[in-house]
């Protein structure tokens, strides 16, 4: 890894772990503390509700090099959960072929 952030988050990743007894599948939750990130702030949106006012919000995060990100992973970022929006990418050196890290755009939804 080529830079380091100062900032941890904690990716929470649902695995299958069986099935109960009307055939459904259990799951149960695993936390995986992923440290040295940095965090670009995205931007906010206000879509139009007549019921109500959300916000949107985006994050850019930058995540160290052969951080696996799964489809349905969910960020907690200073104790704010996010979902992914789109799919993680590499950062590469603009100067060499390696790998610098992973980029990862998240949402959330307030209100």
């Amino acid at each position: 890894m080529f830079f380091r952030g100062n900032e941890p988050i904690i990716i929470k990743r649902q695995q299958i772990t069986g099935t109960d007894d009307y055939g459904n599948e259990t799951y149960s939750q695993s936390e995986i503390l992923v440290r040295d990130c940095l965090i670009a702030f995205g931007q906010t949106d206000e879509p139009v509700d007549a019921d109500r006012k959300p916000i949107d919000a985006s994050l850019t995060l930058y995540l160290p090099s052969g951080t696996e990100i799964l489809e349905d992973d969910v960020f907690e970022v200073r104790e704010k959960d996010f979902v992914k929006d789109g799919d993680p990418l590499t950062w590469r050196s603009p100067f060499e072929s390696w790998s610098l890290g992973v980029v990862v755009r998240v949402r959330r939804r307030i209100g």
